[in-house]
C-alpha cells in the first residue's frame, strides 16, 4: 500500500504522460503464507534460524571465563610452530644439502666435464664454503695426474699427514688458496708446497722454536701445509681461514687466489650464492635447511645463462675462464677482492701468523695476450703495499724466463704449472720461511739463556 500511494501521488504531480510507465511497474504483494511456501521464503527462514543460532551460541561463550593473554600466545604459536617443525622434517627427508649448496653442484658438474669419472668427487659439500676436499682421497693411478694419485690426507689437505695436537710445536706454514696451490694437473709431491716441504726437509733445517706456550724446544723441520682447494675464490678462503687459523697456528700463512675469483658461472656472485645471515639474533636461520632450499630455488630462477640447456652449462662456465661471458657476473668483484684479502691479513695478524701474499701468472699475459686476471694481480700487489705484508710476485721469473716460463703451463690451461713450474714456485717462497725461522731463532736464543 505504500508504494501505491507514492505511485498515485507521483501520477498527480506528473500528469498523464507517465502513467502507462508507471503502471507496469506495479508489484502484486504476495501473501504471507505464499510467499514463505516459496523458495525464497525457505531461504529466508532458513537464514533467520541460522543466524538465531550463531547469536545464541556467542552470547553462551561470551558467559564463559576468557583465557588469559599469554595462554591465548601459546595457543596461537604451538600449533604453528608444529607445522613450521613438520615442514623442516619434511625438506631434510627429500632435499639434500648438495641440492642447497647450487655451487657445490655447479663444481661437481664443472669437474666432471674436465674428465672426472661421475660418482668419483674430490669434495663434500660444505655450508661456510660450498665445498671442500673429503678426507683420504687416493684415485687410482691409471687416472692419470689429473684425477689420479693421492688428493688429500685424514685432514682435508693436500699434505703428508700432520698431527693437530702439535700443532703449538712446531714452525708451520700454511699454503692457503686455489687449484695452483692444490697444484691441480701434477702428482702429490711435485705440488710446490710439498716440494717446499722436501727442501726444507733436505737443507736440514733445524733450529730452537719457541712454541706459543713460551717454552723453547727444538724443531727437526718445518711442517707446510698444502691447504689449496680447487675452485676457491677469495671468499671462500676468507669464510675457512679462521677454522684453520685456529687449528694450526701456522707462523706463516701463504695466500694465493685471484685465479678463480673473475670466473663467471652464472648471474651472481659467491656471496650472493651464500647469503648470510650476519646478525647474531637471527644466525640461527642459517641452519634451516627450509630457507636454505627457498633460497636456492629463488637464485636458482635468477640464474643469468644464454641457454636453458644444463647439459650445456658446464661447457660455457669452463670456456669462461678463458674468455668471459660479460652476461654472467664474476664470482667476486674486484672491489670484494681486495676486502676479502685485507680481511684475511687481519684474521692472521690476530693469530700472530705472518703473511705472504702470492700474484700469480697467466700464461696469456707471458705471450702479451688479454686476459682478465690482470686487475686482480694489479689489487693483491696494492693489498700488499697497503696492509705492508709480503708479496711474491711470480710474473717476472716466469716472463723473464722466456719460452721455458711459457711451457711450463699444462697443455689446454693457462693457469697450472708443471713440476718444473712448481719448483719454481717453492723457490720463491723459501727464502721467507727461512728468514721468518731465523728470526725466530734470534727470539728463542735469550728465552734458552
Amino acid at each position: 500500500m505504500v508504494r501505491l500511494n507514492r505511485v498515485s501521488k507521483f501520477r498527480t504531480q506528473n500528469g498523464h504522460t507517465r502513467i502507462d510507465l508507471i503502471s507496469t511497474e506495479r508489484v502484486s504483494i504476495l501473501s504471507t503464507s505464499r510467499f514463505l511456501d516459496s523458495f525464497p521464503g525457505r531461504f529466508f527462514l532458513a537464514t533467520f534460524r541460522l543466524t538465531k543460532l550463531c547469536m545464541d551460541a556467542s552470547t553462551t561463550i561470551a558467559r564463559r571465563p576468557r583465557l588469559s593473554f599469554g595462554k591465548r600466545c601459546v595457543f596461537a604459536v604451538v600449533p604453528v610452530f608444529v607445522l613450521l617443525m613438520l615442514v623442516e622434517f619434511a625438506v631434510r627427508c627429500f632435499v639434500s644439502e648438495s641440492t642447497v649448496a647450487k655451487r657445490f653442484e655447479q663444481i661437481e658438474q664443472i669437474i666432471v666435464f674436465l674428465g672426472n669419472e661421475p660418482g668419483q668427487s674430490l669434495f663434500d659439500p660444505d655450508p661456510a664454503c660450498f665445498w671442500r676436499l673429503k678426507p683420504n682421497v687416493v684415485a687410482p693411478a691409471e687416472r692419470g695426474n689429473w684425477w689420479g694419485g693421492v688428493m688429500s690426507n685424514s685432514q682435508r689437505m693436500r699434505s703428508r699427514e700432520v698431527s693437530v695436537s702439535e700443532a703449538h710445536d712446531h714452525l708451520r706454514v700454511l699454503c692457503m688458496g686455489d687449484s695452483t696451490t692444490f697444484a691441480f694437473g701434477v702428482d702429490f709431491a711435485d705440488a710446490w708446497p710439498n716440494q717446499l716441504q722436501a727442501m726444507l726437509d733436505d737443507v736440514g733445517h733445524v733450529s730452537n722454536v719457541p712454541v706459543r706456550s713460551g717454552h723453547v724446544e727444538n724443531v727437526p723441520h718445518v711442517e707446510v701445509l698444502n691447504a689449496g682447494i680447487p675452485g676457491h675464490t677469495s671468499y671462500q678462503g676468507r669464510q675457512r681461514l679462521a677454522a684453520d687459523l685456529e687449528k694450526w697456528h701456522p707462523h706463516l700463512t701463504v695466500i694465493t687466489f685471484g685465479n678463480n675469483d673473475g670466473w663467471r658461472w652464472d648471474g651472481l656472485a659467491d656471496k650472493e650464492h651464500a647469503l648470510p645471515t650476519v646478525h647474531r639474533a637471527t644466525a640461527w636461520l642459517n641452519h634451516s635447511r627450509t630457507l636454505s632450499w627457498l633460497r636456492s630455488s629463488r637464485m636458482q630462477s635468477a640464474r643469468n645463462q644464454e641457454t636453458q640447456d644444463e647439459s650445456r652449462w658446464a661447457e660455457q662456465a669452463t670456456w669462461n675462464y678463458f674468455d668471459p661471458n660479460t652476461n654472467w657476473t664474476p664470482r667476486v668483484s674486484l672491489d670484494d677482492f681486495a676486502d676479502n684479502l685485507h680481511a684475511m691479513i687481519d684474521q692472521c695478524r690476530q693469530h700472530d701468523s705472518e703473511v705472504v701474499l702470492i700474484v700469480w701468472p697467466d700464461q696469456r699475459q707471458l705471450l702479451h695476450q688479454p686476459t682478465w686476471r690482470l686487475p686482480y694481480q694489479a689489487a693483491t700487489r696494492q693489498v700488499a703495499e697497503e696492509a705492508g705484508v709480503a708479496c711474491v710476485d711470480l710474473v717476472p721469473p716466469f716472463e723473464s724466463s722466456g719460452r721455458w716460463g711459457v711451457d711450463r703451463f699444462l697443455p689446454r690451461d693457462v693457469i697450472h704449472v708443471d713440476r718444473a713450474g712448481n719448483r719454481l714456485v717453492a723457490n720463491a717462497i723459501a727464502p721467507h720461511v727461512c728468514r721468518l725461522s731465523r728470526s725466530i731463532s734470534r727470539l728463542a736464543a735469550p728465552l734458552a739463556d
